[in-house]
């Protein structure tokens, strides 16, 4: 039995249909006396459609229609809409490696070039079987930096293959060339770049000396190839604090979209944070603004799957082992989402998790715990060995 996808919408415009599925992206052009022939054939027949040789070229032109419209899923089985109502995903995240020629003082992975790659190109297409299930809205492939492995073009490329919503990919550019470009360009739907800063001096200052200059020629690279959908990223730290326009304007110059990201105190984040923490003034805005990473909804709209299969509910929340859903080259990620025991431990702890868990933002006890956290770090900020003798000198006298 056959019906209508939850994603499915009907646009009319003079006697012509466009018949779509809003979560993948596809659609089928036709006329609007053929759409309500196939609708009401399917109504008398109880959602199913057969054909016989000797029917009608109507019967069997509404055949094709409705072939082509559960190949984007606009019908769907009833097998097909418990994953349609079931899996409401909108990104699932692919850490291909944690990997990355850069160490940046606030990566959230603790990414470096001296880890190693714990799954191989055939692991990484298991995987990806099991995501497209899921149908998510969009899939990031991201890292450590996913432009490292010597395999990506063949995962990216079979990725493409087998999903058909977008495929977007997270990186620092500076590893991009004629032949990467060429591939990005056929089979990624957007890119977004990390600066993590409005001039060369706050960029240094957390991703290391000379990197600005290289991260803008990677930008200008992917703009000049013809990518349309490309956005630059700054974290709000100590050294970018009160220069949201100086980047919008960096942004506009570049011809991207940009993204102001809240620094996470989590992996090296939490081994630099009092060196990144933006000013008081920043922690008090952001009591009075409710605090919320919870746009994200981890675990209810979004996923992470790490370097080596494991599941977590989102990227920054990974290094929580009570997070730790499963993984899945040992269990399939249908079994993985629907076990209770991840969420049964937050419920131990106080959480009331319904069966996709809420953004974790939005608990007001987690909310009181960073803001408590990062108020004490910018009170206590470490004190410089030459001021303290430079104070001390001064009471001495």
């Amino acid at each position: 039995m056959y019906m209508r996808s939850p994603n499915a919408k009907v646009l009319v415009r003079e006697e012509r249909v466009v018949l779509c599925n809003t979560r993948n992206g596809g659609f089928v052009k036709t006329s609007e006396a053929y759409f309500q022939y196939l609708e009401k054939y399917l109504e008398e027949n109880n959602g199913e459609f057969t054909i016989e040789e000797e029917d009608t070229v109507v019967k069997k032109n509404a055949y094709k229609l409705f072939q082509e419209l559960c190949r984007i899923h606009f019908y769907i089985s009833e097998e097909q809409m418990k994953n349609e109502i079931t899996y409401p995903y909108q990104i699932v995240y692919l850490s291909l490696t944690n990997r990355c020629n850069l160490r940046c003082k606030h990566c959230v992975a603790s990414a470096c070039i001296e880890e190693v790659d714990h799954m191989n190109t055939e692991d990484w297409k298991k995987v990806i079987d099991q995501v497209v299930v899921l149908n998510p809205e969009q899939i990031n492939l991201t890292g450590g930096e996913p432009l490292i492995r010597p395999d990506f073009c063949e995962i990216l490329e079979y990725l493409r293959a087998n999903y058909k919503g977008a495929i977007t990919l997270s990186t620092n550019a500076l590893l991009l060339n004629d032949r990467l470009m060429e591939i990005i360009k056929k089979n990624v739907d957007g890119v977004s770049v990390s600066l993590d800063g409005f001039d060369s001096y706050s960029c240094t200052k957390v991703r290391g000396e000379g990197i600005y200059d290289r991260v803008i020629a990677g930008i200008k690279k992917l703009k000049e190839a013809g990518m349309e959908k490309v956005s630059v990223s700054m974290l709000e730290t100590k050294y970018t604090y009160g220069h949201d326009q100086d980047f919008y304007k960096l942004c506009e110059e570049l011809d991207v979209k940009p993204l102001i990201r809240r620094f996470a105190p989590s992996g090296r984040g939490e081994e630099n944070q009092r060196e990144l923490l933006p000013p008081m003034e920043y922690i008090e805005k952001l009591e009075k603004q409710h605090l919320r990473c919870a746009l994200c909804q981890p675990g209810k709209k979004e996923l992470n799957i790490s370097e080596n299969g494991d599941v977590y509910p989102c990227a920054p929340l990974s290094n929580l082992e009570n997070l730790f859903m499963g993984n899945l080259l040992e269990t399939p990620i249908t079994e993985i989402i629907e076990n209770p025991a991840w969420k049964e431990e937050l419920e131990k702890k106080g959480y009331e998790v319904s069966v996709f868990m809420e953004g974790l933002g939005q608990n007001p006890d987690i909310q009181k715990i960073f803001i408590e956290h990062a108020r004490f770090m910018a009170k206590h900020k470490m004190i410089d060995i030459v001021d303290k003798k430079k104070a001390y000198a001064v009471e001495k006298d």
